[in-house]
């Protein structure tokens, strides 16, 4: 057997998006199965890097509050603009098909509301082709009209002007938005920032997603976010959004390597 990648790519869409797929009895691949890829929040933790005295108490909302030694954030909204999924492995599932985009599902760029109750939000529903996988990959996109691909330039100009009838005050340049206040003893001050983090996330799948052909019901893969490691410092304070509020600074947070770091697992789910 010729060992290759196969691989399934998706931008994901503005709602969950049912069989887009290419992966149909036309196409001479037999077994595939329905995919659905979800967002959730889980129950914060500190991330390792901080102090081993400091102490963040923090819990999932909404609102999620995290209580450090130099205040209180409480956030009430978490927006994201997730603009591609990828899944890798082994196989090659299309060898023998007619089409030679058996592998690809395409939808919209997707402008994900995270959840801040611990509920999964569905991003995309789609066909995968018969296969081992076992990295999934996904890029945190911002606006900027920079793509060098016509077709996803297009469809991320189409998000912007969904983005922008709701809020617009968004930065081509921010991929993120993060609302809520920042609380000390002199006060609580409110803030909405927007993030500069254009990034790609890599995740191992452990154990390896199979779909050997045989299964009808469909299967998930559900994102681990700890948007709290975006904001503990590693001396274990918090980060005062306030200081970075759109409206009265005009300035982005820029925060690449926290927002990769706040993507912690993928659990695959095929009962």
């Amino acid at each position: 057997m010729i060992r290759t990648h196969s691989t399934l790519r998706a931008a994901l869409g503005f709602t969950a998006i049912a069989a887009l797929a290419a992966c149909d009895d036309s196409t001479g691949v037999p077994g595939a199965q329905e995919l659905s890829i979800l967002f959730t929040v889980s129950t914060p933790a500190a991330p390792t890097s901080v102090a081993p005295t400091a102490s963040v108490a923090s819990i999932v909302g909404p609102p999620m509050v995290l209580t450090g030694p130099n205040g209180t954030l409480t956030i009430d909204e978490i927006r994201l603009v997730v603009a591609e999924v990828e899944l890798e492995g082994d196989d090659d599932a299309c060898e023998d098909a007619v089409d030679d985009d058996c592998n690809e599902v395409e939808a919209p760029p997707r402008f994900l509301d995270l959840p801040l109750d611990g509920q999964p939000v569905e991003a995309i529903t789609g066909i995968i082709p018969p296969g081992i996988y076992d990295e999934l990959e996904f890029e945190v996109e911002d606006l900027e009209d920079d793509e060098s691909d016509e077709e996803f330039a297009d469809e991320i100009t189409t998000l912007r002007q969904v983005i922008l009838a709701e809020f617009p005050e968004w930065p081509e340049e921010a991929s993120a938005m993060v609302a809520g206040t920042f609380a000390t003893d002199a006060g609580s001050t409110p803030f909405r920032v927007f993030i500069e983090a254009e990034i790609e996330v890599e995740m191992d799948l452990d154990p390896p997603l199979v779909v050997d052909g045989t299964e009808t019901t469909p299967v998930s893969l559900t994102i681990d976010v700890q948007p709290d490691r975006w904001f503990v410092q590693n001396d274990g304070s918090l980060l005062d959004l306030s200081a970075y509020d759109w409206a009265t600074t005009g300035l982005l947070l820029e925060l690449e390597v926290e927002i990769e770091d706040g993507f912690v697992e993928v659990e695959v789910d095929d009962d």
